[in-house]
């Protein structure tokens, strides 16, 4: 036999050895969800925008300074999956869809597929040149689901996804790198009504929702829009609101969100076996930049990592940027994304809210069923 044959033999079998180590963690763990499948846009992206020719990347400093280095997710810490994915026990973080390490046994336990610039309409993001739409993510899922196939069969696979969670946290870009965008989307906004555009948005994430529970996800927990007319970027953007928030990127905001808990109803119902979580960032968010101090912040609308702009919302957060020098004492770590201290809050009222912050049930009685 030809030492490359055995090496071939050596690899194979390590692989089975790994593979059935997570099958047995998998299997004998209590209280701890078997994979962790992440799609979304910059709020939630762990890297894979390293990974792509595109405007929209965060590996580079001061970017995850409170993380040990940047590492391509757009905050000075940890996302909100990230530390949803530690409180519920899972091994690690989970890594991202084209990252060498997303390979192997590792997929059993969950991939990240989220995308900086990514939305849920196709032409979302254009601006920044390369993204990964959640269309695009769904394919990239298809295909990790075909790999777990031919790792473990068709019905240990299924079984697999049925008890693992998925979170969708799409929507923001929509509105900011699209309807809203300066300029680009001005004779858009002539033409086409909030209400048309929202109704858009709301029947393209049904088909593909639908679709994610097609290829065997049940537990989903899908993240309503922020209040984006709050972020740093939009304060700047309007500044006749003064010291307020922009009102009409929050008004087209939540009248997304009132169709969007719609549709989660729906889906739940007309969809068998399906849990579908809608989560409330949107009213999470806004009672911390409302309360900013009684949460223990000293600021709820300038950003920590800032260049220009009377909220630092001008310029995107880079090497040239100014940090201010206690994260935790501010919501926004840029113009556009919350700190880790902020991400902590709203990830655990997502985890152990009542039906006001997720509803039907909150994420651990989720990962619990």
């Amino acid at each position: 036999m030809s030492e490359l044959s055995n090496r071939q033999m050596i690899v194979r079998t390590v692989f089975q050895i790994m593979t059935v180590k997570v099958l047995l963690k998998i299997c004998f763990a209590k209280d701890v969800i078997p994979a962790n499948f992440v799609f979304g846009d910059s709020l939630v992206d762990a890297g894979n925008n390293n990974y792509i020719a595109s405007l929209s990347k965060a590996n580079f400093v001061p970017n995850g300074i409170d993380f040990g280095g940047p590492t391509g997710r757009f905050t000075n810490g940890r996302t909100i999956v990230d530390i949803i994915g530690q409180e519920l026990g899972l091994p690690g973080f989970t890594p991202p869809y084209l990252a060498p390490t997303a390979r192997g046994p590792a997929v059993l336990q969950g991939i990240n597929y989220a995308s900086g610039g990514g939305g849920i309409l196709n032409d979302t993001g254009n601006i920044f040149g390369g993204r990964i739409n959640f269309d695009a993510q769904l394919d990239n899922f298809e295909n990790t689901r075909q790999d777990i196939i031919s790792t473990i069969g068709v019905s240990a696979t299924l079984e697999l996804l049925q008890s693992s969670l998925f979170s969708v946290t799409m929507g923001s870009n929509d509105f900011i790198n699209n309807y809203f965008t300066p300029i680009v989307s001005a004779e858009e906004q002539k033409l086409v009504p909030p209400q048309v555009f929202v109704a858009s948005m709301i029947a393209r994430f049904k088909l593909q929702l639908t679709r994610l529970y097609s290829l065997g996800a049940r537990k989903i927990i899908v993240v309503n829009v922020g209040p984006i007319g709050c972020i740093p970027y939009e304060r700047d953007l309007n500044p006749t609101a003064g010291t307020s928030c922009a009102s009409r990127p929050n008004q087209l905001a939540q009248l997304f969100n009132t169709e969007l808990r719609n549709l989660i109803k729906e889906l739940t119902t007309s969809l068998k076996g399906s849990i579908f979580v809608y989560a409330d960032v949107y009213r999470i968010v806004d009672d911390m930049i409302q309360n900013y101090r009684a949460y223990g912040f000293d600021s709820g609308s300038f950003a920590c990592c800032y260049i220009a702009g009377s909220f630092g919302g001008l310029i995107p957060c880079g090497p040239s940027s100014k940090v201010c020098l206690d994260r935790s004492k501010y919501i926004f770590w840029d113009p556009f994304h919350p700190s880790d201290a902020a991400n902590v809050i709203i990830a655990k009222r997502l985890l152990d809210g009542d039906s006001n912050d997720v509803f039907p049930i909150n994420i651990r009685q989720l990962a619990n069923v």
